[in-house]
């Protein structure tokens, strides 16, 4: 199976027009016929759109293997606070770390 296969399905399973494609993606409606037809394969560009438009893993579009869509991420599923929490621990030295681990896992060890 070709990408323009692959992307025929994708369009199938998010029930979408060439027209709607081409407007979630940012992808010229020409170039996406083409695209489509086989007329030739994404450039770099068109396959990051794609991927950003409509969550189509990368890899599966250019090889058939793996998940058609990306799955979700743990950072979406996260809080704000959480990911101020993170970011700061990451900017932490590594000593500050290790004691910060050490308390965490003393304080929940006592809930």
């Amino acid at each position: 199976m070709c990408i323009s296969e692959r992307l025929k399905q994708v369009l199938e399973v998010k029930n979408m027009t060439v027209t709607e494609f081409s407007n979630v993606t940012g992808i010229s409606y020409r170039s996406a016929m083409n695209y489509l037809n086989e007329g030739r394969d994404p450039n770099v560009d068109a396959l990051i759109k794609i991927h950003k438009g409509l969550a189509v893993s990368i890899t599966w579009l250019l090889t058939g293997n793996g998940l058609m869509f990306q799955t979700a991420t743990l950072e979406s599923s996260i809080s704000e606070q959480e990911k101020k929490l993170i970011t700061d621990y990451r900017l932490m030295p590594e000593k500050l770390k290790d004691a910060f681990s050490i308390s965490f896992k003393e304080i929940s060890e006592k809930q």
